[in-house]
């Protein structure tokens, strides 16, 4: 190859809150290292995997992008094998599927609730440590009148998943919750983690404790009301924070506790702990050497510091930590234990697929007025015929 041929690489994401900004402007420096290369950060509009499912069909994908873990399975044909990369060797969660590593997670993140101080306080609240605790602070809130006890931007299914993605595994206390409903025929009926988690998104919509609105709302203007005080809590990922900061150029008056998934104090008081952003490689990309050579330098120690610092996830990298002063003052303050959740396993979702099931869209729904029992009933119905149609 010409060493000074033009090449110009693809880089896909998401906009992971002001990823799209680091990466504009950082990959500025790998045409430093490389003047011949250019790295376009290309914008995917959104992270449920629809819109480059069809760039799949049209044999149009990026050279290297953002993948979710439940889609990796969906796009492993088209992606390049990275064993045998540094990058490989040393990320603490590399997606293998087909005995391949076909992902490399860039952050990991634990999910909190997000809560004003002087909001508890000025209600008489404190942080709650059980389910019906939690309810309990939303309804004390909402009775003061002044404040909406939590925001959501239910206008957008996905602003469902710490309810009813993340809560029923947690319920479960399986960290394979996945592979073992996926084996089960009829997962969602009365007494399972689904039903209770559902039934939370009931109460809190019945209750208007999201505000009178929460269907009308996108994330971006729940994030406002949270930021603007309006709202005492906001259930997010670690994520957020960067957000916040960019926001509101501080943390004053910002704290976060996980969202006690648990029925007494007895038990073990655990929140989601999972990688995410799997950077992953098209195969078909004309230039897979050096979209190689691409991804060794965004997982190498002087350029992932920096990065994972500024989003302030955790790392993936083993010998690389981050600087998460916020995370950590908070782990002291309200401590909890990690539950790993890998979110991929392939007959779960074959399942899934086969019945289109969606837990975040479910939830939508039952915030909408569908009955819990209905949605249930209908699920596990599907689910049994799924399941026995796959074994």
């Amino acid at each position: 190859m010409n060493l000074d041929q033009p090449i110009k690489i693809k880089f896909g994401m998401w906009e992971a809150k002001t990823d799209i900004k680091f990466w504009t402007e950082k990959v500025r420096d790998y045409s430093k290292i490389k003047p011949n290369v250019t790295v376009e950060v290309e914008t995917i509009p959104d992270n449920s995997g629809q819109y480059l499912k069809v760039r799949l069909a049209a044999n149009d994908l990026p050279d290297i992008f953002y993948l979710k873990p439940d889609d990796l399975l969906t796009y492993k044909a088209v992606l390049l094998p990275l064993d045998g990369l540094t990058a490989a060797k040393n990320n603490k969660y590399p997606a293998r599927l087909d005995h391949s590593i076909l992902g490399l997670p860039l952050v990991s993140f634990s999910e909190y609730v997000y809560y004003h101080p002087s909001i508890f306080q000025e209600a008489g609240v404190e942080i709650p440590q059980t389910m019906d605790e939690f309810m309990d602070v939303m309804m004390k809130i909402k009775a003061h009148g002044k404040y909406i006890p939590i925001a959501i931007g239910g206008k957008e299914n996905w602003t469902f998943y710490p309810f009813t993605e993340f809560g029923p595994p947690l319920l479960s206390k399986d960290e394979n919750y996945l592979s073992s409903i996926a084996q089960t025929k009829r997962p969602f009926g009365k007494g399972s983690p689904f039903e209770k988690a559902a039934v939370m998104i009931k109460k809190i919509a019945e209750n208007e404790l999201a505000g009178p609105d929460a269907l009308n709302i996108g994330v971006d203007q729940a994030t406002l009301l949270f930021q603007n005080n309006k709202a005492a809590m906001l259930a997010l990922g670690q994520w957020y924070l960067r957000d916040h900061l960019s926001k509101m150029k501080d943390d004053k008056d910002l704290d976060a506790f996980t969202l006690p998934w648990r029925e007494t104090t007895s038990e073990r008081l655990q929140a989601i702990t999972m990688p995410d952003q799997y950077m992953a490689i098209n195969k078909n990309s004309k230039n897979t050497e050096e979209v190689k050579a691409f991804l060794e330098w965004v997982f190498s120690r002087d350029v992932y510091q920096v990065y994972i610092n500024y989003s302030q996830n955790s790392s993936t990298v083993i010998n690389i930590e981050s600087f998460l002063p916020f995370f950590n003052n908070v782990q002291e303050k309200h401590p909890f234990e990690p539950f790993m959740y890998l979110g991929i396993d392939e007959k779960f979702e074959k399942v899934k697929n086969a019945i289109q099931f969606d837990e975040k869209k479910a939830a939508q729904e039952i915030f909408s007025g569908a009955e819990v029992s209905d949605i249930q009933e209908k699920l596990n119905d599907d689910w049994e015929i799924a399941v026995e149609a796959l074994r």
